[in-house]
């Protein structure tokens, strides 16, 4: 039987409250301000709690967004297993972009793989850059166990890879099935954790989600 990798894909933990920041004299460009957001108080606890999960006991590498909440997440389980985290820009949000007057756009994009905002990225770019990145730390890492810290849009526009969109709302409730199985029928938590088993020629063999309140 062939050796399979296992691959955590991990929306990052809660992050802070946006009202609970005033932005009015920071003159930093707001995608900066952006990759800059920590996470609240909450969101520490329950990335702590995501670094105990049983899953995690035999863990061989941690990859991670450049992104402030996607580290502060992964930090508790890379301290708890003396693992360093790799940081690779390829996991990084999607860049949505300066909204322009249809503010559907975050929506439509799961759609239309190409459209997006000025200064955004579309879906497709997005994807190309994730799918780079996941097989890359897969590649290197044949028959391990590896941990990614990302983000929901682009860890959803990764998972289109190979699941089907069957739909999403406004408010991003989203529904995916994989080989007829549906994966997610909800909005996505945060953290927000997804399991998948990929062969030795990097096909992906099943797509579980753990469900961290479960643990």
């Amino acid at each position: 039987m062939d050796t399979l990798t296992t691959v955590y894909l991990i929306r990052h933990s809660e992050k802070i409250d946006n009202k609970l920041l005033d932005n009015s004299n920071n003159s930093e460009y707001y995608q900066t301000r952006r990759e800059k957001i920590i996470l609240s108080i909450e969101g520490e606890k329950k990335a702590e709690k995501l670094s105990k999960l049983k899953e995690f006991e035999d863990i061989d590498v941690i990859f991670s967004s450049n992104y402030a909440r996607a580290i502060q997440t992964a930090k508790y389980l890379a301290e708890r297993k003396s693992l360093v985290i790799h940081i690779d820009d390829r996991f990084n949000e999607r860049k949505l972009g300066i909204q322009q007057e249809d503010e559907l756009m975050y929506i439509k994009q799961y759609y239309d793989e190409n459209i997006k905002n000025i200064e955004g990225e579309s879906r497709k770019e997005v994807t190309d850059r994730m799918l780079e990145g996941f097989l890359n730390a897969v590649n290197n890492n044949k028959g391990k166990k590896i941990v990614i810290f990302t983000h929901g849009a682009s860890m959803t526009f990764l998972l289109m890879k190979w699941c089907k969109l069957e739909y999403i709302r406004e408010d991003k409730h989203k529904c995916l099935s994989f080989k007829n199985k549906v994966v997610i029928d909800r909005k996505f938590n945060a953290p927000e954790i997804f399991k998948l088993l990929v062969d030795t020629n990097s096909n992906i063999i099943s797509i579980e989600n753990i469900a961290l309140e479960e643990n």
